[in-house]
């Protein structure tokens, strides 16, 4: 059995690996067409969201420092440009005042919890554990090359963490970004990554983990959070699953029909080579009759009647 590789390489560089991850995988369920365009451009700006959850992972697992100018500052002086331009080079993090004084409350919010004598200390936990590690493996069904970074692999557990921010961080609000993101695919996929390692990787002794753990902060007010999680028994599991392989299957399909219609032969990568086939024909162009559900045909007579009265 060939293990995983575990590699030690920065952001730029694991988005330069040709290996599919699991926004990928995602991206290829909704559309292959605009899984395809994103793979083949790499010209998509990070979003305020997106760089704000960067500040986020970086300052509450420690992976890079992450500062901001003091209150009612701003980037018009020479000197605080100069401050800029130092802490680029260096590799930190700038965020906005506002916006440090929420990573400061979220990461104040988990402190307080590990004081607490009912809760497992998670700052420890978060020193102890290995974070952001590449890992990189091949499916064994479809020979495909897979790529993943989990946010935390704890020391001697069966769980992995991931952390993420959310406008609310109650149950209801949380599963329902679960099914809207596909965290329970995330969920599968990185302990697929994990169980593929050596078994003595990151300390974890012989355990495959079971369980993604998803320790959720609001982002407004005080910050509150709380964990959640999905276990390898959760009903939500197996659809993950058959998701990841419908999806994995499909792109090697595309493979081989990239490589019968001659689209591989200036495409090195034959992913990419599958991606332009999939760009290339996209959505089925054939009429389709507009089908309706019962629901949506009763919501549509409701309308009717509210008109009429």
């Amino acid at each position: 059995m060939a293990y995983a590789k575990i590699i030690d390489i920065d952001d730029p560089g694991y988005f330069r690996l040709k290996s599919i991850d699991q926004s990928q995988l995602k991206q290829f369920l909704k559309n292959p067409a605009d899984w395809a365009y994103h793979r083949l451009n790499d010209d998509h700006k990070p979003t305020d969201a997106m760089k704000f959850g960067t500040a986020f992972h970086a300052y509450l697992l420690g992976t890079s420092d992450v500062v901001s100018l003091p209150e009612g500052e701003s980037f018009r002086s020479k000197d605080n440009q100069k401050w800029r331009d130092e802490q680029l080079e260096a590799g930190n993090i700038i965020v906005s005042y506002n916006d440090m004084q929420l990573l400061k409350r979220m990461k104040e919010g988990i402190e307080q919890t590990s004081l607490m004598p009912e809760y497992p200390d998670y700052m420890e936990i978060i020193e102890q554990g290995t974070k952001e590690q590449c890992i990189e493996w091949k499916d064994r069904q479809t020979g495909l090359m897979l790529k993943a970074k989990p946010d935390l692999i704890p020391v001697g557990t069966d769980y992995l963490v991931d952390l993420k921010t959310a406008q609310k961080a109650d149950a209801e609000s949380f599963a329902k970004e679960v099914i809207n993101y596909g965290y329970h695919i995330q969920t599968v996929f990185y302990r697929a990554a994990v169980a593929a390692c050596k078994p003595d990787a990151f300390d974890r002794g012989s355990k495959a983990p079971s369980t993604m753990q998803f320790w959720v902060f609001e982002k407004s007010d005080a910050c509150d959070w709380q964990p959640f999680s999905i276990s390898d028994d959760n009903p939500i599991t197996n659809l993950a699953a058959t998701s990841i392989r419908q999806a994995l299957l499909g792109i090697a399909l595309m493979v081989k029909k990239a490589k019968e219609e001659g689209y591989a032969e200036n495409t090195p990568d034959p992913v990419d080579a599958a991606a332009k086939y999939a760009l290339r024909h996209g959505f089925n162009k054939k009429i389709k009759e507009v089908s309706f559900q019962n629901w949506q045909l009763l919501t549509a007579e409701n309308m009717l009647c509210d008109l009429a009265s």
